[in-house]
């Protein structure tokens, strides 16, 4: 005698529901984490002097910080041609300002 194959219960409804919810997760979390777009980086710009600690997110955020600072960061890269974010404390460099009254006098 040969035993007959077990049935697995049918679970469709339960994964169907299950992807569809884990989508709407990710989702959700997409448009939290990287739905907020800033102002854009600022086309005015300006030479400020490296002061100790400053780093180039601190500086986005000083001179442009309705902006995007992963942007404005890269702007700084471009504008001083700078291929590592290494920086001295006394050096000038050009950055974006969104407001010229928020650049230190010389």
């Amino acid at each position: 005698m040969c035993a007959a194959p077990r049935r697995v219960p049918v679970r469709w409804p339960w994964l169907a529901a299950l992807a569809v919810a884990s989508c709407l997760m990710i989702t959700g979390l997409g448009l939290l984490g990287g739905g907020t777009s800033g102002a854009p980086v600022p086309e005015r710009t300006a030479t400020v002097s490296v002061g100790q600690g400053d780093t180039l997110a601190s500086l986005a955020a000083r001179f442009a910080p309705e902006s995007e600072p992963g942007a404005v960061v890269a702007r700084i890269k471009e504008l001083n041609r700078l291929d590592r974010a290494v920086l001295v404390p006394g050096l000038p460099l050009t950055v974006p300002v969104a407001d010229p009254a928020a650049v230190p006098a010389p």
